[in-house]
């Protein structure tokens, strides 16, 4: 009789270990617990269910759950997983890590000629027109950090583009350097230009 009620006891016990278990499986992070309830609870039910003096019924039941909290708590770790990846990734293009992702996958920026003309007074008027083409299947917003550098890859001037809230598909012009120092016309006449920086967001 005392060996029943203490196998009933350990069946009981592996029941609301697995119980437990399963409420936990699906708090991400937290449901680490999960994994070692229910260990726990196999043990605990294994032990009652090969012993011949207690009932079968509750340790089959915490075997189930059990079996489930793991299946549930796997996926929900999967899914957790998954979806820090995808935030990194989005903070990774948000901050500029991501720059020729960005530029590959989500915009196409064109980087006209850089246009210099003096006025009839010798002030000298500049531009260079950058056209932003969101290739993304969702409105964005974007931001490029665009260099001009001489012929040993030293900074000369450098420049930023925002676009906010463009259309899927939809393309506008900027202008940028539209103010050089007299001192740097002559080298930004042989300047190459270059994006240094994308972000979208």
């Amino acid at each position: 009789m005392e060996i029943e009620k203490k196998n009933t006891g350990i069946g009981i016990a592996g029941f609301v270990l697995s119980a437990i278990a399963i409420v936990f499986c699906f708090i991400p992070i937290i449901n680490a617990i999960s994994y070692i309830l229910g260990v726990l609870a196999l043990v605990f039910s294994i032990i009652s269910l090969v012993s011949k003096k207690s009932k079968k019924g509750l340790p089959i039941a915490a075997i189930i759950i059990t079996i489930l909290a793991f299946v549930f708590a796997s996926v929900m770790n999967q899914a957790t997983g998954k979806a820090i990846e995808e935030t990194s990734k989005d903070l990774d293009k948000l901050s500029g890590e991501s720059t020729e992702e960005v530029l590959k996958k989500d915009v196409q920026i064109t980087l006209g000629d850089l246009s210099i003309t003096t006025d009839e007074y010798g002030f000298n008027e500049t531009e260079m027109v950058v056209t932003v083409k969101n290739i993304t299947k969702n409105k964005k917003s974007y931001s490029f950090h665009i260099e001009a550098v001489d012929s040993n890859g030293q900074r000369i001037n450098e420049d930023y583009v925002y676009v906010n809230d463009l259309a899927a598909g939809q393309s506008t012009s900027e202008k940028i350097f539209t103010y050089i120092e007299d001192e740097k016309i002559e080298a930004m006449k042989n300047a190459k230009f270059k994006i240094v920086e994308a972000s979208v967001y």
